[in-house]
């Protein structure tokens, strides 16, 4: 049975990780913008701040995770 994670560590995980999530649907939508109007620097720089805050995310919630194991 996992432990009830209520400490200040676990709601700032948790809320980091919902803030990444919400930009990123953003920037997605923000992707398809620049892939609309053939600017491929946006494209580019819209794939790798996605990429980079897609392994932000999945950092939080490994640690989300690991936090409610212990």
């Amino acid at each position: 049975m996992t432990k009830m994670c209520l400490d200040d560590n676990c709601y700032n995980l948790t809320k980091q990780l919902a803030k990444k999530l919400e930009f990123l649907s953003h920037a997605k939508g923000y992707l398809q913008d620049a892939s609309k109007c053939d600017s491929e620097g946006s494209e580019r720089i819209w794939k790798t701040i996605i990429a980079d805050e897609e392994k932000h995310a999945e950092l939080l919630k490994t640690q989300l995770a690991n936090e409610m194991k212990n």
